[in-house]
């Protein structure tokens, strides 16, 4: 039987300050904030065997939210 373990990326956006935080959440650890940009996280976590499963994006004035939902076989 196959197990997964899930991950997920975290990408928060300040329009007004051109600021932008990517965080990552892995199986059992805390959320922790990266150095890159979303693309290069995500190249990151792809090449550690990680694949996406899902997105959702919102915002609301001059903030811009993204969650990323990765998953990967368990070893």
């Amino acid at each position: 039987m196959t197990t997964w373990e899930y991950a997920s990326v975290i990408t928060a956006n300040d329009a007004e300050s051109q600021r932008a935080g990517v965080s990552v959440k892995l199986p059992g650890g805390s959320l922790e904030r990266q150095s890159g940009d979303t693309s290069s996280v995500l190249n990151r976590l792809g090449g550690e065997g990680w694949e996406l499963v899902s997105y959702h994006s919102s915002g609301a004035g001059t903030w811009g939210f993204e969650q990323f939902w990765l998953k990967r076989q368990r070893s």
